[in-house]
């Protein structure tokens, strides 16, 4: 069944049809590696992957939740940093992507005064769209429960807003009649 009430959840179902045919797959903000695992449980053979946080803590935590996947027929690696710097203009990063997903906001059993800012996540974005492949997608989950996490949340509407709609899809989901504004889940697609 699929969960109508959490974005997070919510957003794997948009994603298998990219995990089918994906050869690199990007999750910018890794945080306790839940959505590490699953793409890598659920990602076609040969998919290379990549995650990046900016906390050592998420880093350590996925990869000991990677020790749940038995794989041995895809490549991961993690890197420690900010997303902007992995994906931003001068990326390391020399993949198409063809999956990329962000989980904004703050690591839930870290440091609540690290959170991804406005600023470095639409420099992550820009870099990840201009590596995106046809028909390749973008999630992006955003907290606006926070001051901060409202903030960014605008930043990022009004820059995907912005997208020309002859190269992307760009859509939003979220949940209505959930209490204490509930996270935001965007969808990008390439055209």
């Amino acid at each position: 069944m699929i969960n109508l009430n959490h974005a997070v959840q919510f957003q794997h179902n948009l994603w298998q049809d990219a995990l089918a045919k994906a050869h690199c797959i990007v999750d910018a903000t890794v945080g306790n590696g839940h959505d590490f695992l699953y793409l890598a449980n659920h990602c076609a053979p040969h998919t290379a992957l990549f995650g990046f946080d900016i906390q050592l803590a998420a880093i350590k935590a996925t990869q000991e939740r990677m020790k749940e996947c038995s794989r041995r027929d895809i490549s991961w690696q993690l890197s420690l940093g900010d997303h902007a710097d992995f994906l931003g203009p001068d990326t390391p990063l020399d993949y198409p992507i063809d999956l990329a997903v962000f989980n904004l906001g703050y690591l839930p059993s870290g440091d609540h005064s690290l959170m991804t800012k406005a600023d470095t996540t639409i420099r992550a974005l820009q870099g990840a769209l201009s590596h995106l492949t046809p028909q390749g997608m973008i999630t992006v989950v955003a907290y606006p429960g926070t001051p901060e996490g409202a903030a960014e949340e605008a930043a990022v509407l009004e820059y995907i807003t912005g997208l020309p709609q002859r190269d992307y899809d760009v859509s939003t989901w979220r949940p209505l009649n959930q209490r204490n504004q509930p996270p935001t889940l965007y969808i990008l697609r390439g055209r």
